[in-house]
């Protein structure tokens, strides 16, 4: 029997007491803009763990040099928690992921809003050293 309702309910309450709306809901996946980014809280479950992940996109499109890239591996040792996670396509993002199953309203509180700022915090400084877009400037586009 799937653990993700009672999460979802419970994300949803955590939601409101931070008098939050997010801008697109659907099956567990939330998005809020926050600064020059957008964070993204998404739902899932393994075996028998619920998890939460907090994700914002700080780059897209971006050129990988050397000097960015050590900026990333400096970055990493820096944050309290989460890491700086770069894919494929060229896409920076920043995360943290908790465990679902206990998730109390502080540790959520915390970690939403820490995902954000640090976000927020660190993607113009990246943009200048690799370029690319941030995601408020992907979202003007659309």
């Amino acid at each position: 029997m799937s653990r993700l309702p009672k999460l979802e309910e419970l994300v949803t309450q955590y939601l409101g007491q931070m008098n939050l709306s997010p801008e697109h809901s659907e099956d567990g996946l939330y998005l809020f803009k926050y600064g020059s980014t957008v964070v993204m809280i998404s739902l899932f479950e393994e075996a028998d763990d619920t998890y939460v992940r907090f994700a914002s996109v700080m780059l897209k499109d971006f050129e990988p040099s050397l000097e960015l890239l050590q900026r990333i591996l400096r970055l990493n040792t820096e944050v309290l928690f989460g890491s700086f996670l770069l894919f494929e396509d060229d896409t920076l993002s920043f995360s943290a992921t908790l465990l679902g199953n206990q998730l109390d309203y502080e540790e959520f509180d915390k970690t939403l809003r820490y995902v954000a700022k640090i976000s927020d915090d660190y993607d113009d400084e990246l943009q200048a050293l690799g370029g690319g877009q941030r995601a408020v400037d992907v979202l003007q586009e659309s």
